[in-house]
């Protein structure tokens, strides 16, 4: 298994070709892999030329990591209310908040300002590749420990978008309702 491939392409026309040891930490890529959906390239309209290459080399970086690195332990089980599950998440992440050199490294050329960190989180997501969904997890608990929330605000823009929203919404514009 270990010399299959498989073709995905950017929402820019970009094609790669991946092998297995990729394929295997996306839960995503492993389901069509393993049902033989894999004939024609893969679309992913989610993510451009330059986040999947970051995505293809840190996949790369991490295919000789143990098996559970790229599993969650927690598939859907419906046993578990969800907010719960979330703070069971964040409580280990953030009592395993350690990030590697490389990571630490690979995580820095994201931006919360250019839109990038967020783009990536995504594809992660919807790729659902779970080492590195909890390292980019990890990285935005080290964003935003020991800050005010002002600060959080301001690393994620939140106050320009509130007062944006402020400003569509304000108590001098007239409100528009007619009477049916």
């Amino acid at each position: 298994m270990s010399n299959a491939t498989m073709k995905i392409v950017s929402n820019d026309g970009q094609e790669f070709e991946i092998d297995y040891d990729i394929i295997k930490q996306s839960k995503m890529l492993k389901s069509f892999y393993e049902a033989d959906e894999i004939d024609e390239p893969i679309t992913l309209s989610f993510a451009d030329t330059s986040i999947l290459k970051s995505i293809i080399e840190f996949c790369n970086h991490h295919k000789n990591d143990p098996e559970a690195e790229f599993s969650d332990d927690d598939d859907d089980d419906d046993n578990h209310n969800n907010d719960d599950k979330i703070k069971k998440d964040i409580n280990e992440l953030s009592q395993k908040t350690t990030i590697s050199e490389w990571d630490k490294t690979f995580i820095q050329q994201f931006s919360v300002h250019d839109g990038t960190l967020f783009d990536i989180i995504t594809a992660a997501n919807i790729l659902d590749i779970p080492i590195l969904i909890h390292t980019l997890c990890k990285s935005i608990i080290y964003l935003i420990k020991g800050k005010s929330s002002q600060e959080i605000r301001d690393i994620f823009k939140l106050s320009e978008l509130l007062d944006q929203t402020a400003d569509n919404h304000s108590p001098s514009s007239p409100i528009d309702v007619k009477n049916k």
